[in-house]
């Protein structure tokens, strides 16, 4: 008897271990398969220079950051990204080469850092590509993922 109820409590105790990261693991996948989504989608919307488009995928909130690389590029709120943006797509059309993603999260927030290149589409010809990395963090509403921040950077060359 007390054989019985060691070996069934190691079986139980053992499939709940191998379970449960398989499960975890499982949503976390879903979750990086919808943020990798939302990064192409962000990477169309800015190729396009589709402003609208572009903040409709912020989240709503005042508190929204957007953190460009050149000075003085710090954007907080709606009206000020907003503007910025508008001013961005008057001139160029912007898009990343997407070359490392790296996805954490939660159940509702999820943490991105991206290394590649930026690349620069000029409205009146020409093209620049510039090594650009940027990390953002994206929450879940309503069953849709929201910018709350992005912010980025040019790595120094080596």
């Amino acid at each position: 008897m007390k054989k019985n109820f060691l070996i069934q409590f190691v079986v139980v105790s053992l499939f709940s271990v191998t379970v449960k990261p398989i499960m975890a693991q499982s949503a976390n996948d879903s979750v990086k398969i919808e943020i990798t989504e939302a990064l192409n989608s962000w990477n169309t919307a800015c190729k396009s220079g589709d402003v609208e488009k572009l903040m409709s995928m912020f989240d709503d909130s005042d508190g929204i950051m957007l953190i460009g690389s050149a000075k003085g590029e710090i954007n907080k709120g709606r009206v000020e990204i907003k503007r910025w943006l508008g001013q961005l797509s008057s001139f160029a059309g912007f898009s990343w080469d997407m070359n490392r993603i790296e996805i954490d999260c939660n159940n509702t927030t999820a943490w991105v850092f991206v290394d590649g290149k930026m690349i620069v589409n000029f409205l009146k010809g020409g093209q620049k590509i510039t090594p650009y990395r940027f990390s953002a963090i994206l929450i879940k509403k309503n069953a849709v993922w929201k910018w709350r921040l992005f912010d980025g950077s040019v790595p120094q060359s080596e």
